[in-house]
């Protein structure tokens, strides 16, 4: 009798774990079915190879929602793919419009796009949302009609990159022929430079300079210097003798001024102060004539060499 009570008891477990079973299973499918989502597009001008359906949504890495159908447009050119957003997260975001459920809609400003990102190394696919630097370009109109729902897309980085070496390798041929345009100028130029035999020329030119220069330092060294001093000093000597006639108490400034005071006392203060300015611009000429000449006497070389230059 005991051995059928425990099929029997088995039998019961088994068949309550099903129930169970299933029940969670539809309680959770239900719980699923009861999120609420808002659909959005995209239509992608490049290939989509390894972007499945269920794949990631993000906004700035966010996950926001999933991908739900990828599809040929209308144009047989772009590449239309439908996602599903959580509403409950978008609210979360404050990217949520006024309206709930269904009707929510999310706030597009003009640099939004939606990009084909890839995760690390495995390279898995997902829609990337995030803000790119337009240049306030707005988009690219489409050649058939679109959902209201529908967010602009801007180029993945591997589609910016193929673009980059195609636009490169195009510019290739123009490239090798304005080098070949210049070789040839080169040519050319050589070709005259030869011809005219200017580097001939050229080192003429600095050989005969070379020449002048040594044939005017030679002049310099065949100046007889010390005649020339000699004679300086000779002619100092005889300033500094007009100089002794001039100044000193019996000179003939010293007379000049003690005339012109007599004057002065004779024929009225106007003349006299006339001529006391006569007196002191003698005087101040004088002055520099022996300023002159002591400095001819301290080096009489001055008038050959010419004004030393003071030092910064």
């Amino acid at each position: 009798m005991s051995a059928p009570t425990n099929h029997w008891k088995l039998g019961a477990f088994v068949l309550g774990s099903v129930l169970v079973g299933l029940g969670a299973a539809a309680f959770l499918t239900a719980q699923a079915l009861q999120v609420a989502t808002v659909t959005y597009t995209s239509f992608f001008d490049e290939a989509v190879t390894g972007l499945e359906v269920a794949a990631p949504v993000s906004y700035r890495g966010v996950r926001i929602g999933s991908v739900t159908a990828i599809d040929v447009a209308p144009d047989r050119r772009h590449v239309e793919i439908t996602y599903a957003l959580g509403v409950s997260v978008l609210a979360r975001l404050g990217l949520a419009g006024t309206s709930q459920g269904r009707e929510t809609r999310i706030t597009v400003p003009p640099d939004l796009r939606v990009q084909i990102a890839s995760t690390g190394l495995t390279g898995t696919k997902y829609l990337q949302i995030d803000f790119f630097d337009t240049g306030g370009s707005p988009p690219p109109v489409l050649p058939f009609p679109v959902p209201a729902n529908t967010i602009p897309t801007t180029p993945s980085t591997m589609k910016n990159l193929e673009d980059a070496v195609v636009r490169a390798v195009d510019q290739l041929p123009i490239l090798a022929k304005a080098l070949t345009a210049l070789v040839a100028r080169l040519d050319a130029i050589v070709d005259d430079v030869q011809r005219r035999d200017l580097s001939g020329r050229a080192v003429a030119s600095l050989d005969a300079a070379t020449r002048l220069v040594g044939a005017l330092q030679a002049k310099l060294d065949q100046l007889p210097v010390a005649e020339l001093s000699r004679s300086a000093a000779a002619t100092m000597d005889g300033i500094q003798a007009v100089l002794r006639r001039l100044d000193g108490d019996d000179g003939l400034l010293a007379s000049a001024q003690r005339a012109s005071d007599g004057v002065g006392d004779a024929a009225g203060p106007r003349l006299g102060a006339q001529l006391d300015e006569s007196g002191r611009s003698l005087r101040e000429a004088a002055d520099a004539v022996r300023q002159l000449a002591e400095a001819l006497q301290r080096d009489p070389d001055m008038l050959l060499k010419g004004k030393a230059r003071v030092s910064p």
